[in-house]
This record gives structure tokens, C-alpha cells and sequence, in this order.
């Protein structure tokens, strides 16, 4: 974080980087303006945030667009990438069972389930799981990131904001298509191929695929030789059907299966018996070696398998009831199955001195989805959307952790329904309004002990917007959110804990944003976004807490599951309620600074903290303040630590910055180009474990050259030029028996990656 006006060194070096970039622009478009000639016009985005197609400039909140174009050039081969493009976004995988997507520092509970997504996901408008929106990017059309409370014109209600995938579709004026042959030097390996064009003058169709091999952060076990990798497999079919004006039907079907293995490292030395005072009882396989998270170690006995299949439909269809009034149904059908398998075993001693040594997870999950909108179109003084959703969802679960538990099943059905209008009035030439209400109802049953609870909220947005110049456009928008609580059926994360840590009520947030957009010399555009929110009972989680089932009312208990220094050691996940805060603002900077050089940047500046909130903690020494120094303790009376917390909502930098350049040129007869990309962020706390992680700075870029006719590109491309490798996640020190082992258990970010691509578009 930032103390003063003191930046560390790789922090300063970052917003350097970005400002520098900035900075050319502006003086290459003062040069452009002195010299021959104006460069051409930026080209207009459309977006369809507000379920019409308008130009990004004219929409009353912030929105980030990612292209296909960009998707390929930047050699986007996974959704978590774009983290890398769009400043203010994260998307984490701390583990293949733990992934989440964050906006404005708000972050989505970890095993909440997708009724707890504090960013909604959406492909082709049909909410889909982190899960689904974690797969490799495939023929895709445009991303949309919509920052801010969303909710009342799509899907379910989301505090932070939504991310808008969308597919190509099949093309009725010819054949086209692409494939992709791309290695690189971390074992990957990627095919990618997609095809579509018209069957008839009414119908077209389109094909897609893509098989993926990638080693990931690289984290070698040299206990049983294996290494992190993530297999991924897709297949995509897509018909469009329009047999007349007034009506079209677009069907996309989908399949995905994922394999991969995903290793916890280490750091510091590992044990050897006899430590402690003798109470290390057994050798770790490497006995007195001092390891870094930089070298990527891991040492489990066991793998770490992980595996994902995924079937899923989205069919849009739109029906003229008038010239001017459309019918609108957006269907989903979802049904997953994932399965992983966590070995326990990080200081590599086998079997010895370990009580709970795997924990395997088998979860199943079905869903339908179906939304009917009645909307008005075209740039009258009045327009109007009336819909209405709803999803059924049965998610069917098993967890072993042998021998403390086996078949601990957790069997749920979710039911969402919302009602939902938006309104929009054209007051002037130059000022619109723009209101919206919705009322949601989720209902959600626990099917293991028979407990029923339901939620219900009414939420709503106003946004009025005026256009000072044809260029420069302000507004103000207010939004509320909602998100149900766990229904209380959710099983404890330790059976020998009360089941109120595993589950949390409702929240509900208030949120407001003043904006400019503007546009300069038909070739700039500059938009600056303020945005302040408020949380009643945000829902969190603190992971890897330590607990007792035997609490002690006379002083510390040890974190074990009997209370006794050598008993099972009680750790686990805890949710819960605390009232939190989120402000801050957002520059987004575009310029077309000549014909062949472009250049962007996405700055942001987000303060998302607790507000006084009474969490979950680990407290070893019992004085009510974050330590995990030591022997696991529980404070008194308790079964597990609470503290008091202003601190950040979780591990995600307040500052963050992505830049990207471009330059084309010509080689003799063959078009080429170079494309630079930055990622920025400042240092971050991770309150769980009350580790500070540094700030860095990754650089990725790609050289490329086409055949005369563009039909062929070879690019040769490298992310994280400068391989800056620092650590993203811990999971704190690591206790056998609650004595500690001598090695913390963590994460890094990936080290540089060179790789080459071959396409054919066709």
C-alpha cells in the first residue's frame, strides 16, 4: 500500500511506465495536429450494456470493452488474463476450488456458492458459473466489464458489477473462419479452429473448438516428480436462424472438460525429526533444506488431480411485436461436474505425524435459467424495458477427509425470481433519465436436513446524463444491490464447530458514481468515473482459521479439534457479516494517435475496507489482534477467534494500471506490427494471515508479420517480458499437530513465458 507520498520502487517504476506511454500520445497527437494532417477517427465501440447497441461514449457508467481483436492480439488464452488488460479487475485461481472475480476491491466469498457473486458472469446473456467464466477464451466476440451495481435489466443483482461474454455467431453473407497453432515454453500447447457461414438464405451456422495444455506457475513436486498443468478441451456449435424481419433465434451449445494437477509450494526449511524439541517425530524428503516461494517447490506425498466437465445452451430470441416493441427470451441450460482432490501433506513426511491427510470434493451442478423482456426500441423521448427471470439451480456435493470425516453431503436447490423495469426518458436533446426497479426472491433448501429459507429485496438504479458538447458528456447514477444469505443449512467447515461459521445472512448496498466521458479531436477519449459504496452486512470469508471443538473458559484452547496439543488440527473456512466501505475513481484514457500507432490506458484507484466489523481471525497469542505466529490458539471460551477489522476486504491492491501500444508498419510487402501491454499494481494485505504482498509491474508484448494478402500472421510473443515473479496468496505457516513445521504455505505469480503463434484466417 501507499504510505505518504512514497512509492516502492517497482510501484514507481509501473505508473512510470504507464504515464510515459500517456505522455507520447499526447505529444504524438500535438505533433499530428502541427503537421501533415489529422490521423483517422478513433473507430466507435458499441456496447449493449443497457440491452440496446449505443456507442460506449453514450452510457451512463462505466464500462470497459475488450475486442476479439484484442483477445488475439494480446494472445488472451484464458479469462484470468484480462486481468492484465483491464485495470480494476481481478480474477484469482488460489486454487482450482477457489476462484473468484472482483471489482472495485469487492471480492466474492470463497465456497459461497454463485448466489454470493459479488461480479455476475454472462455468456451470450445467460448467467454462468466463476467455473464457466474461468475456461480457455474461445471464438469470442466482445467483453464487456460493467462496473457498478447491476441488476435491473438482466440476470440476478450484482453489487460490484458483470462481465458480458459473447460468441461469434454463423455469418449469412459468406464462410469465414480462423485456426491457431500456438507453443510456448511452459509445455503449452494450443489448436484453435472455428467455422461458420449460411446453410440457407435463412439459417447459418458456426463451429468452434479448442484444445489447451499450459504448465501454469510452473511449481515442480520433487516429492512425487509431478508438475502443475491445466488440460483444456471445448467444442462449440452455434445455429442462427432468421426467417423473416420480424423474428431470429441464435442456439449455442457447448462442451468443456478440464484435467489438471495444481500444486501448493513452500517457503523456509523443512523439518527433520527431531525438531521442536523432538516433537517432530519424522523427516520431511527434504530434511533441512531452506526453500523460496521463487523456486517453485512443492513436496506433497499425494497428487492434487482436479477435473471439471461442463454442458452448456444459450438460446436468444428476439420477435417484432411492433416496429418500434420487441419480445426478447435469453435461455440457459448449465449442468457441471467438478472434482478435486487436496493432499495435506506440504512438509512431505508421508503418512507420519499427518491426521486428515486429503480432502477429495465431488460437487454436482444443474441449472436452467429463463428470462422474457418486453422492450421498446429506437431514440423516442420514452423507451421502456418490463422482464421478468428466473433460475433453478441443484447443486449436489460430497467431501471426504479421511478419517475425520467421509460422504459429508451438502445437497441444495436455489431458486431465483426477480421482476425487473427500466425506464428511460430522452428530456431534452441533450438530457435523458434513466430509472429502474426490481424485485428479487431467492428461495434456498438444504436437501440433506430438509431447511428451507427465502430472501427477498427490492433494488433499483436512477442514472441522469447530459451532454454538454456533442464530445463531453457528465452523469450522476445511484444503485442498490442485494445478495441472500447461505439459508443456514450450510454444513460447519469443521464438523466439531457450530454451523453458524459456515453460513451468513443477507446484504444489501447503496452505491453512487459521477462520471465524464469525452472525446477529443475525433480521436481521444478520456473518461473519469468517481464511485462511492456502502455495505450493510457484507458477506465474507476468512480462510484457513483456526478453531476448537473444545472450547476453553479459562484461557487459550489449542486449534485442534479435542482442544489437546496432539489432537487433529481444526482449521477451516469461516463466513460471515461486516458492514465495509468502497471508494474511489477510474481513468480510462484511448488515442488513435496516427494512422498505424494507438495506445490506452485504465487507471484506477479503489479504498475497500471493513467498517468496524466484528470477523473471524486467527489470534495466537489471544490479545484480539491478527497474529498467526506460533502454536495455533483459540481465544477464550471461544471455538473460534473474532477480531475487530478495518482493514481491506482481501488481498487486492488499491492501485492498478493497465497500458497497452500498438504500432503497425510494413516490411516490403508483408504488414507487421509491435503490441506492448502493462499491468501495474500496488503492494496489497492479506488479512487472513496479516502478510503484506509487494506491488510489481509485468510487461507482455508480441512482434508479428503478415502474408501480403493478411491471410497468414506469425507472431512471436512473451508475457511477463521482465519475469517479475512475486507472491499472490498465503496460506500461512505450516503446524503438524500444532507444532510448527518451519515452512509457510503459499503462491506466486507466473514467470516469463515466450511462445509463437501461427493463424490462417479463412
Amino acid at each position: 500500500m501507499l504510505r505518504g507520498a512514497l512509492l516502492a520502487p517497482h510501484s514507481a517504476v509501473g505508473y512510470m511506465v504507464g504515464a510515459s506511454l500517456l505522455v507520447m500520445a499526447s505529444a504524438a497527437s500535438a505533433q499530428s495536429v502541427a503537421g501533415s494532417g489529422p490521423a483517422t477517427e478513433l473507430d466507435v465501440v458499441i456496447v449493449t450494456a443497457n440491452k440496446r447497441a449505443e456507442p460506449v461514449q453514450k452510457v451512463a457508467q462505466t464500462i470497459n470493452v475488450v475486442s476479439a481483436s484484442t483477445i488475439a492480439d494480446l494472445h488472451i488464452q484464458n479469462t484470468i488474463e484480462l486481468t492484465q488488460v483491464v485495470g480494476g479487475l481481478s480474477l484469482s485461481m488460489t486454487s482450482p476450488s477457489e476462484q473468484s472475480i472482483s471489482l472495485r476491491g469487492i471480492k466474492m466469498p470463497s465456497g459461497g456458492g454463485p448466489s454470493t457473486n459479488t461480479v455476475e458472469t454472462y455468456l451470450n446473456e445467460v448467467p454462468i458459473t466463476v467455473f464457466d467464466a474461468f475456461a480457455a477464451t474461445l471464438d469470442i466476440g466482445q467483453i464487456e466489464v460493467l462496473k457498478g451495481p447491476q441488476g435491473t435489466l438482466r440476470g440476478r443483482p450484482s453489487p460490484s458489477g458483470a462481465l458480458t461474454i459473447a460468441t461469434q455467431k454463423g455469418s449469412f453473407s459468406g464462410y469465414n473462419g480462423y485456426a491457431t497453432a500456438t507453443v510456448s515454453d511452459h509445455d503449452g500447447q494450443r489448436v484453435e479452429a472455428a467455422y461458420g457461414g449460411p446453410i440457407s438464405d435463412t439459417l447459418a451456422f458456426r463451429l468452434a473448438g479448442v484444445y489447451d495444455h499450459n504448465g501454469l506457475t510452473e511449481v515442480k513436486n520433487i516429492n512425487n516428480g509431478k508438475s502443475n498443468y491445466q488440460e483444456t478441451k471445448v467444442l462449440r456449435g452455434s445455429l442462427n436462424w432468421a426467417p423473416t424481419d420480424r423474428f431470429s433465434a441464435d442456439l449455442m451449445a457447448q462442451y468443456t472438460k478440464q484435467e489438471g494437477d495444481f500444486y501448493r509450494q513452500i517457503s523456509g526449511r523443512a523439518p527433520c525429526a527431531g525438531d521442536q524439541g523432538g516433537a517432530i517425530l519424522v523427516s520431511s524428503v527434504t530434511c533441512g533444506r531452506t526453500f523460496t516461494l521463487k523456486d517453485k517447490i512443492a513436496l506433497t506425498e499425494g497428487a492434487n488431480p482436479n477435473s471439471y466437465r461442463g454442458a452448456l445452451a444459450t438460446l436468444n430470441a428476439r420477435y417484432a411485436l411492433t416496429d418500434n416493441i420487441d419480445l426478447n427470451y435469453v435461455g440457459g441450460y448449465n449442468d457441471t461436474k467438478y472434482y478435486t482432490d487436496l493432499n495435506f501433506d506440504f512438509a512431505g513426511i508421508g503418512e507420519a505425524n499427518n491426521f486428515g491427510r486429503y480432502i477429495d470434493v465431488l460437487t454436482k451442478r444443474r441449472s436452467y435459467s429463463n428470462e422474457l423482456r418486453v422492450q421498446s426500441n429506437g431514440d423516442r423521448f420514452y423507451n421502456f424495458t418490463y422482464g421478468v427471470f428466473a433460475q433453478n439451480a441443484r447443486t449436489n456435493g460430497v467431501a471426504n477427509l479421511p478419517p475425520l470425516f467421509t460422504g459429508q453431503l451438502n445437497r441444495n436447490t436455489t431458486k431465483d425470481f426477480g421482476v425487473f423495469t427500466n425506464q428511460r426518458f430522452a428530456l431534452t436533446a441533450k438530457d435523458s433519465l434513466q430509472v429502474g426497479v426490481r424485485y428479487s426472491k431467492v428461495d434456498i433448501t438444504n436437501r440433506v436436513n430438509g431447511s428451507k429459507r427465502s430472501y427477498n429485496a427490492t433494488t433499483g438504479n436512477a442514472s441522469y446524463q447530459h451532454q454538454f458538447t456533442p464530445d463531453v458528456m457528465g452523469y450522476v447514477s445511484y444503485g442498490t444491490s442485494f445478495r441472500p444469505g447461505s439459508g443456514g443449512g450450510n454444513a460447519a467447515p469443521r464438523p466439531v464447530i457450530p454451523a453458524s461459521f459456515g453460513n451468513f445472512e443477507d446484504e444489501h448496498s447503496r452505491s453512487l458514481e459521477l462520471g465524464f466521458k469525452t472525446l477529443w479531436l475525433e480521436r481521444v477519449t478520456a473518461n473519469l468515473a468517481y464511485f462511492d459504496q456502502k455495505y450493510d452486512g457484507y458477506i465474507t470469508s476468512q480462510f484457513n482459521v483456526a478453531c476448537t471443538g473444545a472450547p476453553n473458559p479459562n484461557g487459550l484452547a489449542y486449534g485442534t479439534d479435542n482442544g489437546l496439543a496432539n489432537g487433529p488440527l481444526c482449521f477451516g473456512t469461516m463466513t460471515g457479516n461486516g458492514d465495509a466501505v468502497s471508494k474511489g475513481f477510474e481513468l480510462e484514457l484511448n488515442a488513435k494517435v496516427t494512422d498505424n500507432w494507438r495506445i490506452g490506458g485504465i487507471f484506477t484507484y479503489t479504498k475497500a475496507h471493513f467498517a468496524d466489523a466484528e470477523l473471524p481471525c486467527n489470534d495466537y497469542n489471544g490479545d484480539g489482534v491478527l497474529d498467526v505466529n506460533g502454536t495455533p490458539m483459540v481465544q477464550t471460551g471461544r471455538y473460534v477467534s473474532l477480531c475487530r477489522s478495518n482493514g481491506p476486504l482481501g488481498s487486492l491492491p488499491s492501485i492498478s494500471f493497465s497500458a497497452n501500444t500498438s504500432y503497425d508498419f510494413n516490411l516490403g510487402q508483408f504488414p507487421a506490427y509491435v503490441r506492448l501491454n502493462s499491468f501495474t499494481r500496488n503492494s496489497s494485505y492479506f488479512p487472513q494471515t496479516g502478510r503484506t504482498f509487494s506491488g510489481y509491474t509485468t510487461v507482455n508484448g508480441s512482434v508479428g508479420v503478415f502474408s501480403p494478402s493478411r491471410d497468414w500472421e506469425l507472431s512471436l510473443w512473451a508475457k511477463n517480458i521482465f519475469n517479475k515473479v512475486e507472491e499472490d496468496t498465503d496460506g500461512g505457516p505450516w503446524t503438524i499437530f500444532g507444532v510448527p513445521s518451519g515452512l509457510r504455505v503459499g503462491t506466486v505469480t507466473n514467470d516469463r513465458e515466450i511462445g509463437a503463434t501461427l493463424r490462417r484466417t479463412f
